[in-house]
């Protein structure tokens, strides 16, 4: 394996490429079939799946059958501003957390030689990576990711890669959103209801490390514009109890429209906590079927 695919398999567990494969920890349930023949209908069978037409072609009561497909098709939507150069909780850079969430979601891929794209950018636009199989494509996608991080990104906007994944994927596909933690605004809200009317979504959102805290010693600066933040010392202990507080509102309503629109999501604080949110958000798959 290439170096970027060395460095996320040291937070991928070995039967992680279960994931992807059904049962209890499948990512796609529902969206990773195909039509393969019709029946006659049974009670218990469920009713979304009769052929109306043919009922009344026929004068019998035919539903459409199913098989899983041999492969997935999977697409990450990266976020790569300069906002991705900020640190985790961990003191990783978040690059450095969502390369190897990309990365895990490509070793998942290998064992069912499923395809695996990428759209990724920042606020001034995108590149997209075609979907295609195997080791050599994804340490290519991760090296093409690692390269838009840290040549000169502009601010991020991941909802400028969702708006161009909503104009251009009209088929059906498992989307990974790999970004930091979205601003809720109408814009955020706009894209999200065409993509999961056509697609299945993961949101994997990288945490930043806290603003202020009460042992911080003021060096930190925003990663956005420059700015130093203030010292703990001089915020007072008032300040960064309001900080927090505003912080746990802003992440609840986040994970509250996340919800609402059916998007499993977790918020991922380490690289270490790579597997263990992944088997979260495909347990919601689990419960939803």
């Amino acid at each position: 394996m290439g170096k970027h695919l060395d460095a996320a398999k040291a937070y991928f567990v070995r039967d992680g490429a279960g994931l992807l494969a059904g049962g209890r920890y499948a990512l796609v349930h529902t969206r990773s079939l195909e039509f393969d023949e019709l029946r006659p209908y049974v009670p218990g069978d469920d009713v979304r799946d009769i052929d109306w037409k043919a009922t009344a072609r026929t004068g019998h009561t035919l539903i459409k059958q199913f098989v899983s497909e041999k492969h997935h098709k999977i697409l990450i939507v990266a976020d790569t501003g300069r906002n991705a150069s900020a640190l985790t909780p961990s003191g990783e850079r978040k690059c450095e957390v969502a390369s190897h969430i990309i990365g895990a979601v490509g070793l998942i891929t290998l064992p069912r030689s499923d395809e695996i794209g990428m759209v990724a950018g920042d606020r001034r636009g995108c590149v997209e990576i075609r979907l295609r199989r195997g080791e050599t494509h994804i340490e290519r996608m991760l090296h093409r990711y690692s390269q838009m991080v840290d040549d000169d990104p502009g601010a991020g906007d991941i909802v400028t890669q969702l708006e161009w994944v909503a104009r251009h994927h009209r088929h059906p596909l498992l989307i990974v959103v790999v970004s930091d933690e979205p601003d809720i605004d109408d814009r955020l809200r706009d894209v999200l209801r065409p993509l999961t009317a056509r697609h299945d979504l993961l949101w994997a959102m990288v945490a930043d490390m806290p603003a202020v805290s009460a042992e911080d010693n003021g060096r930190g600066y925003d990663v956005a514009d420059g700015r130093p933040i203030l010292a703990a010392d001089l915020l007072g202990e008032r300040v960064i109890t309001a900080y927090r507080a505003a912080e746990q509102r802003r992440r609840e309503r986040l994970s509250e429209l996340m919800t609402a629109q059916r998007i499993p999501h977790s918020y991922i604080a380490s690289s270490r906590g790579i597997m263990p949110a992944l088997v979260a958000m495909t347990g919601v798959y689990t419960r939803a079927g």
